[in-house]
């Protein structure tokens, strides 16, 4: 199959995933009350529609990337009607609803009422936020969380968010301030320090320091580095990339990376003991390198480039069966690898890495189902049952169909989708 035929089917599939999300209404009457069962017996729902990874905002993207104006207003309204008032996150809330709005402006003056009103609460927010979090750094009283400071949840999002309106610099300065060294148990240890463990409902134990692009270090590190390269360089940030680099590159073995390092684990230090993980954005080699290429990129480090884009061909010359995917998405699956591998590749004018980008291609065009409402099935393992008809962006249609788009047309994103994703 050639390069030319698999976009022809990429760009059908994406026009036929948009067609069956046309309908708000319709695909609210599937994805509305389903959940998620997870082993300890919490049923969490999957869709909240002022979300974008579940939710209507995240339809928004995909329609407002196909230049779908009516569609993408459609969702729009329903998710800037259930949003709550709040702080939010880039994922939730009022910030959700700012970034799925810039995304469907298409001219000057639209949404400029909600976005007026809008983003000026949501710099306030995240102001406040920061502050607090400055305060416990200065007061001495180590110990962040993922609501701090990630992509996800955190200021890292929010300041992705705001970078584009010149209001980021609090965020930023927060992120170079988490980097200093902090006390824990009358050790030294990197500021990122988290007191909680990696995952809900399990105790927190001794914390962790997490190395994700979705909840980890590499999501301020890109932030650092795609400010500094839109001009946005306050003082000791370049000495914060540095400080997180240098760690990443210690803890890199044979290609990958832990998804945590446990309190202990890192004051014993790095050991060989990583296994290749499953190559994924949210944790994963790849997210990870992503990162580590943006930080190069923006202080000319050709060694770090070089890194990153050693670690992606390290991830692609496992055998891909191999890789533990099951399923299609941006988070962990395979639209995520297509959509970091194509930006690594443009980013390094690397020949091999863009004849695996049309191999990756295949493997999403592969997942499409004519059966699924949507076009294609969620899946997750460790004994988890969740709702496998997903329409929003992180695990469910609207972001496989985003990464389709962005392989069959070969170019950048017209909306900056993938800036939530901390990837551009």
């Amino acid at each position: 199959m050639t390069t030319g035929t698999v976009r022809t089917e990429a760009a059908e599939i994406v026009a036929e995933v948009a067609r069956r999300l046309a309908d708000p209404a319709a695909v609210a009457r599937i994805t509305e009350g389903a959940v998620d069962r997870f082993p300890d017996g919490s049923t969490p729902a999957t869709w909240h529609p002022a979300a974008l990874n579940e939710g209507c905002l995240g339809i928004a993207l995909l329609h407002a990337e196909l230049g779908d104006r009516p569609s993408a207003h459609a969702y729009l309204a329903r998710g800037t009607k259930a949003a709550m008032p709040g702080q939010g996150s880039l994922f939730a809330g009022l910030p959700a609803v700012v970034f799925a709005t810039r995304a469907a402006v298409t001219r000057p003056g639209d949404y400029a009422s909600l976005l007026g009103r809008a983003e000026p609460a949501v710099r306030a927010a995240a102001d406040e936020r920061a502050r607090e979090e400055i305060d416990r750094i200065t007061a001495g009283r180590p110990g962040t969380a993922f609501a701090a400071y990630d992509v996800v949840q955190g200021l890292t999002g929010l300041g992705r968010l705001l970078l584009g309106t010149g209001h980021a610099e609090p965020a930023v300065r927060y992120l170079i301030a988490l980097t200093e060294p902090v006390e824990v148990g009358g050790a030294r240890v990197p500021g990122w320090w988290v007191a909680h463990a990696p995952l809900k409902n399990t105790p927190d134990g001794e914390g962790h320091f997490n190395l994700g692009l979705a909840h980890g270090v590499a999501g301020p590190l890109a932030l650092l580095a795609v400010a500094h390269r839109d001009g946005l360089r306050l003082p000791g940030q370049e000495a914060a990339i540095e400080r997180i680099v240098t760690w990443l590159l210690e803890w890199l073995h044979e290609g990958s990376w832990p998804s945590v390092v446990g309190f202990h684990r890192q004051l014993r230090g790095p050991d060989g003991s990583t296994r290749p993980d499953r190559p994924s954005w949210c944790y994963g080699a790849p997210g990870i390198a992503r990162a580590l290429q943006l930080a190069g990129l923006a202080l000319d480090r050709p060694s770090w480039r070089e890194t990153a884009a050693s670690v992606l061909r390290r991830a692609l010359a496992r055998p891909w069966d191999e890789w533990d995917m099951i399923d299609a998405g941006l988070c962990h699956g395979w639209a995520g690898m297509l959509h970091m591998t194509r930006l690594i590749a443009a980013d390094d004018d690397a020949g091999d890495l863009r004849d695996a980008v049309d191999g990756l291609a295949r493997r999403v065009v592969g997942c499409f189902d004519p059966e699924a409402p949507f076009g294609f099935r969620y899946a997750a393992g460790a004994g988890a049952a969740v709702a496998p008809d997903r329409a929003g962006f992180l695990e469910g249609a609207a972001g496989i169909a985003l990464a389709l788009h962005g392989y069959a047309n070969d170019g950048p994103a017209n909306t900056g989708w993938d800036t939530a994703l901390l990837l551009n």
